[in-house]
């Protein structure tokens, strides 16, 4: 038996960090604004004879061996490579022999998901081994929390939505919990044809900028209070100008956001970020948006349709990492033979 499990990642193009619990619950009508693409993580799964795991991570170069599930748990007393992968095994506990395999398509540190992405897409190899045990909603609460235990600091939540369902989603940061606002197929297409991603080349560490943020907006620090309030002002501006086709006043709304997002924490820009995003505003961009935590990986420029091929060509000629993409509207996909 082999089972093929695969999950989107995704751009964020408004309201990210407060998507941190608890710091949404200072916000009422907190929301992040993401669509997925179809830069995917993938897993196989095989069953093998007898009671032996392989693990091989196509992107770290790293790979694990155990002679039986029995041993997972000895190895997370210590600090490992695979970790995530190691404790949903330790959750899910497949009987068997097993060889997994991973590797996702966008590049390392990109701040597109691609951790959450690869977390959701085995959690869906590994829940069908079990027969299916959870939902899509238990499989969501699963990811989260195990990944919080990998960075041991939280971790935010609008990831695990487009990685599970597909499409343009408004995630909903509520007192009652989260939940998911999906737009249409029609709307997100449009959507896609306006931006233009690039990655950075320098890798970042999202849970560090998110922790500083976090630590410093509950201590009471008054300029991340309020700069976070201006990235759920500028969320809520997105979602309501990408609804009624208001297309400039989105890109002004992701300009707010990101004037916003600099001043969070140091490490959330780099002079190599800003001196591309002059660049890319020069050829035809109309804004810049760092993608996740920031501190390098992708940033994406919204821009006219007209001038999108002008500034994917300017860029390149650059020698920025232009990275071709399209909307995913089917989300987690797990299929076996």
């Amino acid at each position: 038996m082999i089972i093929n499990s695969s999950a989107p990642t995704r751009i964020d193009l408004a309201g990210g960090t407060a998507d941190i619990w608890p710091l949404y619950l200072f916000h009422p009508g907190a929301r992040t604004v993401n669509i997925a693409i179809d830069q995917r993580a993938k897993v196989k799964v095989e069953r093998t004879g007898g009671n032996a795991i392989e693990i091989v991570s196509e992107d770290l170069g790293a790979q694990a061996h155990f002679n039986s599930i029995d041993y997972v748990d000895e190895a997370l007393k210590e600090k490992h490579p695979l970790e995530m992968v190691l404790r949903l095994l330790a959750f899910f506990q497949p009987k068997g022999g097993l060889k997994i395999r991973t590797s996702c398509m966008s590049p390392a540190g990109a701040g597109l998901g691609g951790s959450s992405a690869l977390n959701v897409a085995l959690c869906g190899a590994l829940n069908a081994l079990i027969e299916g045990r959870y939902s899509r909603e238990e499989l969501l609460t699963i990811a989260k929390n195990v990944e919080t235990q990998v960075l041991r600091i939280p971790a935010g939540v609008q990831d695990y939505y487009p990685a599970m369902y597909g499409g343009l989603n408004s995630v909903l940061l509520e007192v009652t919990g989260e939940g998911v606002l999906r737009h249409s197929h029609i709307l997100a297409h449009q959507i896609a044809t306006r931006m233009v991603l690039v990655y950075s080349g320098k890798s970042r560490n999202s849970g560090f900028n998110n922790w500083d943020v976090m630590k410093n907006y509950l201590d009471g620090n008054s300029d991340v209070q309020k700069h976070l309030f201006g990235i759920q002002e500028a969320a809520q501006e997105v979602e309501a100008a990408l609804k009624t086709g208001r297309w400039p006043d989105v890109a002004r709304a992701i300009e707010y956001e990101m004037s916003h997002r600099r001043q969070l924490s140091p490490g959330i820009s780099t002079p190599e970020i800003e001196e591309l995003a002059a660049f890319a505003r020069e050829n035809g961009a109309q804004a810049a948006k760092i993608c996740g935590a920031g501190g390098g990986g992708c940033v994406m420029f919204w821009v006219n349709p007209s001038d999108k091929q002008l500034l994917r060509g300017k860029l390149r000629e650059k020698g920025s990492q232009v990275i071709d993409f399209h909307v995913d509207s089917e989300g987690l996909s797990v299929t076996s033979v």
